[in-house]
């Protein structure tokens, strides 16, 4: 179980993979703050209190990415994540962030690294010295970077609810995950650990006691199959998170989100995927077939988007979030008026394996 202030916190949202790094729209890009804006302010109306995005914290192997190259870092790349980070903490959102990713997407992921030191198998990736060596080193480099407008470290700021070892990491060995685990446990103190493969739960991340949440995805989803891997979550002390939910051929119905939010052992449930408007007119398109948009383009899209609105607003109880602010734009400053507009405090586990206020 998760607590803020005391209290269970339990949560619905929506994943926005593309945050810090697009392929949607002019090829690889950093995407505009009108979007970053308007995806996280859309995903607050439909009553989301937590944000999954990729590419806050994955982001190799292209000119715009965070390491562009071995041994590279592109100070530029954070500019879109910043910018995130800090309207997050003004809509009262919190962040999950993946450190890596099993996939070889525009972002990049552990293939990457793995083809970058020259690794005949990618799952060597678990193994290698130097592998390690590199994701604790771009990890360090991500944690530790200082954001302009809040004046707080990645590390230090309580809108990151959660670091991610990785996007549906399948090969995992229990040896990385507790080093792994340790490595940004120790970095990162005040913050969670999750982490969790492309189907099923991850028996690596279910018995390390490096991990706080063990993150399941749905492709297709069922609730039945939820309720079971829920039970097998928490039976083992973790945090159950159903990170990713597929949109699409199997919506959410309200049955799904009235059994959903009835279980006190589900603490979060993240559709996939939203996106907002585009830059010029309408909205940005994505071809997996699983996209979101506000209020719906289609009836399906629309009884969707009211479904999950609702389980966002019943599981999340009596919780409030802070009123939608109008401001003018951000200030690149250092500590400033955001800080007043979020309350600033951290969640935390029962039975965690650090558990400061």
């Amino acid at each position: 179980m998760l607590t803020l202030q005391g209290e269970p916190f339990r949560f619905a949202g929506t994943n926005l993979y593309w945050l810090g790094l697009d392929e949607n729209v002019r090829g690889t890009d950093h995407p505009t703050y009108f979007r970053i804006d308007d995806a996280l302010k859309t995903a607050r109306i439909m009553n989301a209190s937590v944000v999954r995005s990729h590419t806050l914290g994955t982001s190799l192997g292209c000119a715009p990415c965070i390491q562009p190259g071995p041994g590279e870092f592109n100070n530029d790349a954070f500019a879109p994540i910043d910018y995130t980070i800090a309207r997050a903490r003004a809509y009262g959102l919190r962040l999950i962030v993946p450190l890596t990713d099993q996939w070889g997407y525009y972002h990049g992921g552990y293939p990457t690294t793995a083809k970058w030191l020259g690794l005949k198998d990618p799952e060597d990736f678990y193994t290698d010295p130097r592998a390690k060596a590199a994701y604790k080193e771009y990890s360090r480099q991500v944690l530790n970077h200082r954001n302009p407008y809040t004046g707080l470290r990645y590390k230090d700021d309580p809108t990151v609810m959660s670091w991610e070892l990785g996007n549906e990491l399948n090969g995992m060995t229990r040896d990385w995950v507790d080093e792994m685990g340790a490595y940004l446990g120790k970095l990162a103190p005040r913050q969670l650990i999750s982490v969790g493969r492309q189907q099923g739960v991850d028996t690596a991340a279910l018995t390390s006691p490096e991990v706080d949440i063990v993150d399941v995805h749905y492709y297709p989803s069922s609730v039945l199959t939820m309720a079971a891997a829920t039970a097998r979550v928490t039976g083992r002390g973790k945090v159950y998170l159903a990170g990713e939910r597929e949109h699409g051929s199997d919506s959410l119905t309200a049955a799904d989100a009235l059994a959903l939010a009835d279980d006190p052992n589900v603490t979060g449930v993240l559709s996939w995927s939203l996106f907002g408007h585009a830059d010029d007119h309408g909205y940005v398109r994505h071809d997996d077939g699983f996209t979101l948009h506000y209020p719906g383009d289609t009836a399906a899209m629309r009884t969707d988007v009211l479904a999950n609105a609702a389980l966002a607003k019943m599981i999340g109880g009596q919780r409030r979030l802070p009123a939608l602010p109008v401001t003018p734009p951000l200030k690149r400053t250092g500590r400033h008026d955001l800080d007043r507009l979020h309350h600033g405090h951290r969640l935390t586990r029962l039975t965690c394996r650090a558990q400061q206020p």
